[in-house]
């Protein structure tokens, strides 16, 4: 019987190996195993099965789940196999790291068992937590078997599992197994993967943190390293691409990329989502309902679509958090604001670059004429141009009664960008983290969004911003 079983282990040794070299060519980091060793269903150890992984055709009989699954895996996979085990179960232990070593040549040194105590208390719940977590570093490769965990374990060695992928760093998880006897033959036990239903946490921590702080990191890097086959349209590499320079453009606060930038990940997910069902389908529903109200077609007018843009994009950096980028992004709007009383010329088409530099200083000057109440011109030709202004957009809104109103939110918002812009002195830092505790750089971005709102709903009533013909 022992020498079938090596040549049965040979077999399969070469058969993997043949099946899996092109895989881990270049050296793929070596695992660690994590299972528990129980003592049988009626004390007296497992009995033996011809266990199987799903959907494989290799074979090893043993009693061992554990001893199963590192041999399918292969042995030389493994930097340290953690076998967990109570004072009960202990000599079960020794007759797994027995077999582990004689017959599979695994060295002994890496075979651990660690002690852990019956779960009669919650305390004693903690401690197994806190134990299962300290054999993780940052970086490890993780084999996590649950077979034997009954009752309380397995909800302790899955929600370790769940911890350990949040809270240390590259923490790649390859296999969560469970073995089971099947039901119609008593000699044959079937491997199941359970790693899919872990990784739908990941899943939906990466569009968790791409909806909630527009960051597409978390998302890219389980794609990076999720090898199964579920999430795939999640995985695609077109919308993960797509929805990382989307975010930079908002971090960035590239506006005028914003718009066309989002269209294009929207056409990417809509075909995803077109290809996906179940929770897949409701976390691309989820990114999809996130950005769509920046999909604007955009005409190259200042006109209605371009300003509800701005705000929607204000907005959304307020929500994420984002109070540097929403307060740049507010002046930038009062700026656009200024450009609705510059000559026709200048504003026909705002992607033209040849009329670029001479929109900027107008834009400039609009905000300055805002944030200062004894604004004076710096030359002739600004004169001229702050003349205009006085004459056209400032008449307008000052017939609307929000002039004074528009100065204060432009003063404030200026005083509050600038600063973040002085961290580097230290002068300004205990102020700023004040504001920030007391929640007035999100009131401040809020009450300026609402109220830039409101002033560009009145522009448009009156026919100064256009809408555009449908």
């Amino acid at each position: 019987m022992r020498r079938l079983q090596l040549y049965n282990w040979a077999k399969c040794a070469k058969n993997w190996s043949l099946s899996h070299t092109a895989s881990f060519e270049g050296g793929e980091k070596q695992m660690k195993f994590i299972s528990f060793i129980g003592t049988g269903p009626d004390g007296g150890g497992y009995s033996e099965l011809s266990y199987q992984m799903e959907g494989a055709e290799d074979k090893v009989f043993t009693k061992f789940v554990q001893r199963s699954e590192i041999q399918l895996l292969g042995r030389e996979r493994f930097e340290k196999i953690y076998i967990l085990c109570t004072r009960e179960s202990k000599k079960f232990f020794h007759e797994l790291h027995d077999e582990l070593k004689d017959e599979l040549g695994i060295p002994g040194e890496i075979i651990e068992a660690v002690d852990i105590g019956k779960i009669e208390q919650i305390k004693s719940a903690w401690a197994l937590f806190e134990k299962i977590s300290s054999l993780i570093n940052n970086g490890d490769t993780l084999v996590f078997d649950l077979t034997h965990g009954f009752r309380s374990l397995s909800i302790i060695l899955s929600a370790a599992l769940n911890y350990i992928l949040k809270a240390k760093n590259q923490i790649v998880l390859r296999h969560v197994f469970y073995g089971e006897k099947n039901e119609n033959s008593d000699r044959r036990g079937t491997i199941i993967d359970m790693k899919d239903f872990y990784s739908v946490n990941q899943w939906a921590d990466g569009v968790a943190r791409l909806t909630e702080n527009a960051d597409a990191s978390k998302l890219a890097d389980v794609a990076k390293h999720e090898s199964s086959g579920t999430f795939s349209n999640l995985k695609d590499s077109d919308l993960i691409r797509a929805l990382e320079e989307l975010t930079a453009t908002l971090r960035n606060i590239d506006v005028n990329r914003v718009a066309r930038n989002t269209k294009n990940a929207l056409e990417i997910i809509r075909t995803c989502k077109d290809k996906s069902t179940g929770a897949e389908h409701e976390l691309l529903c989820l990114v999809e309902e996130k950005f769509a109200p920046l999909a604007k077609e955009l005409s190259g007018q200042y006109d209605a679509d371009y300003f509800m843009l701005q705000l929607d994009i204000i907005r959304m950096l307020n929500e994420h958090r984002l109070y540097m980028q929403a307060y740049t992004v507010i002046l930038e709007t009062i700026g656009s604001v200024g450009m609705l009383g510059t000559p026709s010329e200048l504003i026909k088409d705002i992607w033209d670059p040849a009329t670029a530099e001479l929109r900027s200083p107008y834009a400039d000057l609009f905000v300055r004429m805002m944030n200062f109440s004894d604004f004076k011109s710096r030359s002739d030709k600004e004169n001229t141009r702050a003349e205009q202004l006085n004459t056209t957009i400032c008449t307008w809104i000052n017939n609307q009664s929000m002039l004074e109103e528009l100065k204060t939110i432009t003063k404030e918002t200026k005083k509050y960008r600038n600063g973040f812009d002085h961290a580097w002195t230290g002068h300004g830092d205990k102020t700023m983290q004040k504001k920030i505790k007391d929640q007035e750089i999100e009131t401040l971005a809020s009450d300026a969004v609402n109220f830039l709102e409101k002033l560009i709903t009145s522009l448009i009533q009156q026919k100064i911003i256009h809408t555009r013909q449908t």
